[in-house]
């Protein structure tokens, strides 16, 4: 029981599936046009608001687990080429999804 508790195999992997998701929606050439970036950002964080939903719904979230979703999904944005406010902002979002009992 303790060991699944601190177990953040399951949450890194659905850290990079949600950076591998947002890249497919919110192409980093679309990033630096404003317009195209909020719709693009709004669809985004639709999608990902169900999936959201259903990790939320299998997996009970601590401390450690966000923080290592987190980190994931960050590096993986990273690494593919977004700048750090359009990840940051990002981050922030899924951390407040990921922490509100209706997403």
């Amino acid at each position: 029981m303790m060991f699944n508790w601190l177990s953040t195999k399951r949450s890194a992997q659905f850290g990079i599936e949600l950076a591998k998701m947002l890249i497919g929606l919110v192409p980093k050439e679309v990033v630096s046009n404003e317009a195209k970036r909020t719709s693009k950002s709004n669809y985004a964080k639709e999608k990902m608001k169900k999936r959201i939903q259903q990790f939320k719904e299998d997996e009970a979230l601590n401390f450690l687990k966000t923080a290592k979703l987190l980190n994931e999904f960050k590096w993986v944005l990273k690494d593919a080429g977004y700048d750090a406010p359009f990840i940051d902002g990002f981050a922030s979002w899924v951390f407040v999804s990921l922490r509100t009992q209706n997403v």
